[in-house]
C-alpha cells in the first residue's frame, strides 16, 4: 500500500500582543494610541545599551536645527537588517499593529533615534509627519503609520513627545521653513491650541504610541539630568508607495515578519548598522 505524502504544514507567525478594539477606537477618534508594556524592560534595556554605546549609532546623528536655531540630533535608517534596532522594527507586534491600522500589508518606511541630553535646550517643533512625505511623492496620509517606542522614561520633564488630540482630522496644513527642516505654521499653530488638547505622551521603558500621519507632534526640552530616548518608526502600506521619481529615495523593502522572542532570543548581529540610502531631508536646502 503507498502512503499518502501529507502536505507540510505551516504555522503561521502572529504576534503575541494585537491592539484591542478599544485601541483601534482610540487611534481613529483621536489620532493617536498609548500601548502600554508593548516591549518589556529587559528589551528596552538592550535597546538603550545601544543606544548609550554603540559608536555606529553615534556616526550616523544628523543634526536638526528648531525655531529658536538650537540643535538636536537623530540616528536614520531605512533599510532592513540584522542590526538590533532593525529586528525591532520587524517583530510581528510591530507589523501586525501597523497593518491593523493600515487595514493592509505594511513594509517599513524609515525609523529614527532621537535622544535629548541633560538640560538640552532644542524643542522639536509643531510638525506632521505628512506634510514631509507629501512633498516626496507620497498620494496617501492614513496608510502611514508611526509607532513611537519610549526606551528611556519619557516624562513632561524631560521632553516626552507631545501630540495634539483629533488633529489629524484637519488635514495636511500649512508648515513654513525654519533651521533646515520646517514647522506648523506658528498662527495656525496658536488657534489649534486654543481649540484642540495638547496631550503629554508621558511613557515607561517600553510603551508606545502609534500615531496618525496628519497628527501634530513635537517635543520641549529636557529640564532633568536623565537622557530621554525615543524610537520612531515608521511603516507604510505598500499599495501606497511614492512617485516613481521618488522611489530612490524611498525605496521599498519586503518587510520579513520576526517572533516576538527575537530581541530576547538575540537573533540579532549587532546593535546600529545605519543601512539607509543617500537622502536626508533635514540636511536638503529648505528652499529648494
Amino acid at each position: 500500500m503507498n502512503q499518502i505524502e501529507m502536505p507540510e504544514l505551516k504555522t503561521e507567525l502572529k504576534a503575541t500582543r494585537s491592539l484591542t478594539q478599544s485601541e483601534m477606537t482610540h487611534y481613529r477618534e483621536d489620532g493617536y494610541v498609548i500601548v502600554h508594556g508593548l516591549f518589556d524592560r529587559d528589551e528596552m534595556m538592550q535597546v538603550q545599551s545601544v543606544c548609550q554605546e554603540d559608536p555606529n549609532l553615534t556616526k550616523s546623528l544628523r543634526t536638526i536645527i528648531d525655531h529658536q536655531g538650537k540643535t538636536w540630533h537623530a540616528s536614520l535608517w531605512n533599510g532592513l537588517n540584522d542590526s538590533l534596532v532593525s529586528i525591532v522594527t520587524r517583530t510581528a507586534r510591530m507589523v501586525e499593529a501597523a497593518e491593523e491600522i493600515a487595514g493592509e500589508e505594511c513594509y517599513h518606511l524609515h525609523s529614527k533615534i532621537v535622544q535629548k541630553p541633560p538640560h538640552d535646550q532644542s524643542c522639536v517643533d509643531w510638525h506632521q509627519g505628512f506634510y514631509s512625505w507629501y512633498n516626496e511623492g507620497f498620494f496617501f496620509a492614513d496608510p502611514i503609520v508611526t509607532c513611537t517606542i519610549a526606551i528611556t522614561e519619557n516624562t513632561k520633564d524631560n521632553g516626552c513627545l507631545q501630540v495634539i488630540k483629533k488633529s489629524h482630522f484637519l488635514g495636511r496644513i500649512n508648515h513654513v521653513d525654519v533651521g533646515n527642516s520646517h514647522m506648523c505654521d506658528p498662527h495656525r499653530m496658536d488657534k489649534i491650541l486654543e481649540r484642540l488638547e495638547l496631550i503629554n505622551c508621558e511613557m515607561a521603558p517600553g510603551d508606545a504610541i502609534f500615531f496618525h500621519a496628519n497628527t501634530i507632534h513635537g517635543s520641549q526640552q529636557n529640564k532633568t539630568d536623565d537622557t530621554r530616548i525615543l524610537m520612531h518608526c515608521h511603516y507604510n502600506a505598500i499599495s501606497n508607495q511614492p512617485f516613481p521619481e521618488y522611489q530612490e529615495f524611498h525605496p521599498y523593502f519586503p518587510l520579513e515578519k520576526l517572533p516576538d522572542s527575537a530581541i530576547k532570543n538575540k537573533l540579532y548581529v549587532s546593535g546600529f548598522e545605519a543601512d539607509i540610502k543617500d537622502w536626508n531631508w533635514y540636511s536638503r536646502d529648505p528652499n529648494q
